[in-house]
C-alpha cells in the first residue's frame, strides 16, 4: 500500500531554518519508494519556501498557514480560505501594547504590523513592513503573534478565542498564537487533501509533529509519530515517539545502508 507521510517543519524537520543532510536523505528516499509527502506547517506558502528550498527539499502537496490553505507541489492552491481584513485591524488594536510582534500573512507574502519584541524569530524571520492604513488593501490568510512569555501567550490565546471565536481559530504553537480562519486546522488540511485530489488513493496516512498544532493533524492520521521534545498533550495522541524524521523513515522502509549514521 502506498503510504502518505504528513510532515511538520518547526521542531520537527527545520532547526535554523534548515533541513539538517540526513532527514533530506530519508525524504527523498521516501519518496522514491512510491509515497507520498505532504508538507503540513504553520507557516505560509512564501516562508515554507524559504526553507525548504535552499534545502532542496520536494513535496507533493503542502498544507500550509494551519490548513486553511491546501496546494500542488508548485504552491498552486486548490483550497484557499481567508480571514476578514476587519479582523486583523482589529487584533492589531487590541494588542498593539502587549509584549508581542504581530504579522500578518496573504497568498504571496508574510508581512509584519507590530514589533515590540527585539529578538527576532527564527521561524518568522523575512518579512516586509506593512502600513497599518494599507490593511484594507489586502486578503489575508492569518495572523501570527509571536509572544515569549509562556503565561503571556497562554492569556491571550484565550482572549483571542473568547472574541473571534466565531471568525477565527487560534492555535498555540511554541512561540506563536496562530490566527486563522474559523475551523481551520492541520486536520482539516490534511483531511480536504484526502477528500480531494486523493480521494481516488487508499493510502496509508503517517503524520509527524511536534507540538500543540499538530494534534488535530495527528487525529487524522493512521499512525501519529512525536518527537522526545513534544509536550505530553501531543504524546497522549500519538502511538509513538521517534527522535528524528531520518529515524521514522528507516523504522518504516528499513535502515539505508548507503547512509552511515
Amino acid at each position: 500500500m502506498t503510504a502518505l507521510l504528513s510532515l511538520d517543519l518547526d521542531g520537527t524537520a527545520v532547526f535554523d531554518r534548515m533541513v539538517s543532510a540526513r532527514d533530506k536523505k530519508a525524504l527523498d528516499r521516501w519518496r522514491n519508494h512510491g509515497n507520498l509527502l505532504a508538507i503540513n506547517t504553520g507557516k505560509s506558502i512564501f516562508a515554507t519556501d524559504s526553507v525548504l528550498a535552499p534545502s532542496s527539499v520536494t513535496f507533493d502537496y503542502c498544507i500550509c498557514f494551519t490548513g486553511a490553505v491546501v496546494t500542488d507541489a508548485h504552491f498552486r492552491p486548490f483550497q484557499v480560505h481567508y480571514i476578514p481584513p476587519e479582523l486583523v485591524a482589529a487584533v492589531v488594536a487590541d494588542l498593539a501594547t502587549e509584549l508581542v510582534n504581530i504579522y500578518a500573512t496573504t497568498l504571496d507574502n508574510d508581512w509584519s504590523l507590530v514589533t515590540n519584541i527585539d529578538r527576532p524569530s527564527t521561524i518568522l524571520s523575512l518579512f516586509t513592513r506593512m502600513e497599518l492604513s494599507a490593511i484594507q488593501d489586502h486578503e489575508f490568510i492569518g495572523v501570527p503573534i509571536l509572544a515569549l512569555d509562556n503565561t503571556l501567550r497562554d492569556s491571550l490565546a484565550q482572549r483571542l478565542t473568547d472574541r473571534w471565536h466565531d471568525v477565527a481559530d487560534c492555535h498555540r504553537n511554541q512561540e506563536f498564537l496562530d490566527l486563522v480562519p474559523v475551523g481551520c486546522n492541520k486536520g482539516t488540511g490534511l483531511r480536504d487533501l484526502l477528500s480531494g485530489p486523493l480521494a481516488d488513493r487508499n493510502l496509508d496516512v503517517w503524520s509527524i509533529g511536534d507540538s500543540w498544532n499538530d494534534i488535530e493533524m495527528h487525529q487524522v492520521a493512521d499512525h501519529a509519530i512525536c518527537l522526545p521534545w513534544s509536550p505530553p498533550e501531543v504524546a497522549a495522541v500519538c502511538e509513538r515517539t521517534v527522535d528524528s524524521v531520518a529515524d521514522l523513515i528507516d523504522s518504516i522502509l528499513g535502515k539505508d545502508p548507503s547512509w552511515d549514521a
